[in-house]
């Protein structure tokens, strides 16, 4: 940590490439699967990058069709999956016109994650009657989830922060009956959503929520530590940026300052921020953390591209107005990050459906060999709060379900005439060695095993090991005669070698051929 500010001060973000202070010279990596979120664990790459890959499937699977929900969806949320209820539950919020506050998190259920059920829960009144299936009144920044040191009657947790009652914390029995805990914990207001999730190498709670810096006078009473590894000075007030706390319980205080770990820096446009960033810990690999923050490209400012507000502004819209979208963030501790400018998500067309606003919802369910993310898609700007009055229900989005292959977020891809990639050292445990990996069809893998020096190891070279052809997520690599065994090895430090053309990796692992 460098500096304590108030956010009113200058602060930048992270922009973290690869993560060698975290481990020893010859990182023990075990049986666990090395995914290629960054540059760790690479040596040398030829004809070779690291490379954003976008979801391979998209649906639009709930709609604005309630009249609690008359102004459409917005986009906070979250999904889990429920083995309680052996069910999918989404959160999401809703907007109404007819009721002040207008918003509320409200529950829809899925056996398959595809077809979604608004229940009639018989939890919160509206308009006189409780055949809705709201569960939290007034409440919209938060993250629903199942926490694994509670007891039964407080086993769903709700961190959620809003403008009068800032953050607080709701707990359910069932994740439907919401009971407002006792005491703050934290006078700081969100005022967009909170990522929290239970982080089993810390064995705590952490929370990513919205930090602010700029001109007008919201969110600017928290203290903030920048980051050690955040580069010094920016030209500019960050506007919104990305926060982190660790709490031991959920209802623990949230203890100031607060530790800013993503923000805009000078690689992006001009008076562009981060809106929210999903940020979440893998559960199928260690060291394996993602966010999804959200580049907001302001319309009405700098002066010079307040043109773009206008259209907005003439049918009574906001000044504070622009398109969001989702790019990909990867961390090997939760802490330090690399933000990839390639969207994850970009702004596009589904269907007859002009998408102009994009965030992820935090949460990942998986689906056999793949991984299933939901994200709200606005069909207007950030300012154009006058659409909502004018169209409802699918003409506004929606929520979206999108697939990912499993660990295919990122992946080093190699040029089509080949190229290279050599790994620093590493001890494994295992007598296997297993790759996911797609060389389509006129590509082609091999790899070698080295030892610490480099030199390839007899019984496990380029040229003794059986060629990889085709789309596998957990293949078994072959040297010659076909012999996998590479237990001989187990505990020595070597490294790789991968010798690809036209090939997307996306992870490697070693383990027990029995597995």
């Amino acid at each position: 940590m460098i500096t304590v500010t108030k956010l009113g001060l200058s602060f930048l973000i992270l922009i973290f490439i690869g993560s060698p202070a975290l481990y020893a010279e010859s990182h023990p990596l075990g049986d666990n699967r090395h995914l290629f979120l960054d540059q760790f664990l690479i040596a040398e790459m030829e004809n070779a990058r690291i490379a954003v890959n976008r979801p391979e499937r998209e649906s639009l699977v709930v709609i604005a069709d309630k009249p609690w929900e008359s102004g459409g969806i917005t986009s906070y949320g979250n999904v889990l999956y429920d083995p309680y209820a052996e069910e999918y539950k989404l959160y999401y919020v809703p907007v109404s016109w007819d009721v002040e506050p207008g918003f509320c998190t409200a529950m829809a259920t899925s056996k398959d994650g595809i077809h979604w059920d608004k229940p009639n829960l018989g939890v919160v009144e509206w308009k006189g009657s409780k055949d809705n299936n709201i569960v939290v009144w007034a409440q919209r920044e938060g993250t629903v989830l199942i926490d694994p040191n509670a007891p039964p009657e407080h086993r769903f947790g709700f961190v959620s922060s809003e403008g009068k009652t800032k953050t607080r914390l709701f707990t359910s029995r069932d994740g439907i009956h919401f009971t407002l805990q006792e005491g703050l914990i934290s006078s700081h207001h969100s005022d967009s959503q909170i990522s929290t999730f239970w982080d089993d190498s810390l064995e705590k709670f952490v929370h990513f929520f919205k930090a602010y810096q700029g001109d007008e006078k919201w969110h600017t009473d928290s203290e903030i530590v920048v980051g050690e590894n955040i580069p010094f000075p920016q030209n500019e007030k960050l506007g919104r940026s990305v926060a982190r706390v660790e709490t031991e319980h959920l209802g623990d205080v949230w203890e100031e300052p607060f530790e800013v770990v993503m923000a805009r820096d000078e690689r992006d446009p001009q008076a562009m921020d981060l809106y929210t960033n999903a940020a979440i810990q893998y559960p199928w690999a260690e060291a394996a953390y993602f966010a999804f923050p959200t580049p907001y490209y302001h319309y009405n400012e700098p002066a010079s591209r307040a043109y773009l507000n206008q259209p907005t502004l003439d049918i009574g819209g906001k000044g504070n107005d622009g398109v969001i979208e989702t790019q990909l963030a990867t961390s090997r501790d939760g802490k330090r990050w690399t933000r990839y400018r390639t969207p994850y998500i970009p702004l596009h067309r589904y269907e007859d459906l002009e998408l102009k606003v994009i965030h992820i919802y935090p949460g990942m369910v998986r689906e056999g060999e793949e991984i299933v993310q939901y994200y709200a898609g606005y069909t207007f700007t950030h300012g154009d709060t006058q659409v909502r009055y004018k169209n409802l229900g699918r003409k506004l989005g929606g929520i979206f379900r999108v697939v990912q292959r499993r660990d295919g977020f990122v992946s080093v891809d190699f040029d089509y005439e080949g190229g290279e990639l050599i790994t620093e050292p590493f001890t494994f445990e295992g007598d296997s060695l297993r790759v996911n990996l797609n060389t389509s069809s006129a590509g082609e893998a091999r790899l070698a095993i080295l030892d610490e020096e480099g030199k390839e190891i007899p019984g496990y070279s380029l040229e003794e090991c059986r060629i990889i052809n085709g789309d596998y997520l957990d293949t078994t690599v072959a040297w010659k005669d076909g012999q996998s065994d590479v237990s001989g090895l187990r505990g020595k430090s070597v490294r790789l070698k991968f010798d690809c053309r036209g090939t997307k990796l996306y992870s490697f692992q070693f383990g027990n051929s029995n597995d």
